[in-house]
């Protein structure tokens, strides 16, 4: 018999729907920051990390359709258009300026990730949110680094800011995309075939 506190059914595809969503947001926002940066080497990691959004979609798309579910192919509404708003605005400065606002967006990924992968899933759904949650992990810990080469010290002033706007920013998105999922649970439930 299986554990009740595993997802399945309109539980497991809402919440990979949620990542799902969360990894398209993110693909926006990598695409705005990569065409804002000047430094060619951050431009190429940036891709790289793209690049492993891009696998996420793959693989979420994979996991929901194997679970019987439709999988989203949109960002967040209306939290992606917000997270690529972020984004846009650190578009208008330096590479500093870009990163500071790619690192809050990572942020809210990275921990969202983080404790999804913390629950219990099966085997192949723990797997890739498990890598999923790694990934994001070595993008923060590379913002984070790429920030400190650039004269942002963790503990002082700039850095004190943007972990508070993170702050922020994390709890406002994921209210309205933890109000979403419930949304999104309720109508696989009404999909036919949904369970």
């Amino acid at each position: 018999m299986a554990d009740s506190s595993v997802p399945t059914g309109a539980e497991l595809v809402a919440e990979l729907n949620d990542l799902l969503a969360l990894d398209h947001d993110a693909v926006q926002a990598y695409s705005l920051a990569i065409g804002a940066i000047s430094t060619a080497e951050y431009r190429d990691t940036l891709a790289g990390f793209r690049g492993d959004h891009q696998r996420h979609i793959d693989q979420l798309t994979q996991l929901i359709q194997t679970a019987g579910g439709v999988p989203v192919q949109l960002p967040h509404l209306p939290t992606g258009a917000f997270k690529l708003a972020v984004q846009a605005l650190g578009t208008l400065g330096d590479d500093r300026a870009v990163l500071l606002t790619f690192k809050a967006n990572e942020a809210q990924v990275r921990d969202k990730y983080r404790r999804h992968a913390a629950r219990p899933h099966g085997t192949a759904v723990s797997t890739i949110l498990r890598a999923a949650a790694a990934d994001e992990e070595r993008h923060y810990e590379w913002v984070q680094g790429a920030l400190e080469r650039m004269g942002v010290e963790r503990g002082g002033l700039i850095d004190t800011v943007q972990d508070a706007v993170e702050n922020i920013h994390a709890r406002a998105a994921d209210a309205l995309e933890s109000a979403g999922r419930r949304v999104a649970e309720a109508a696989e439930r009404m999909r036919p075939g949904g369970g």
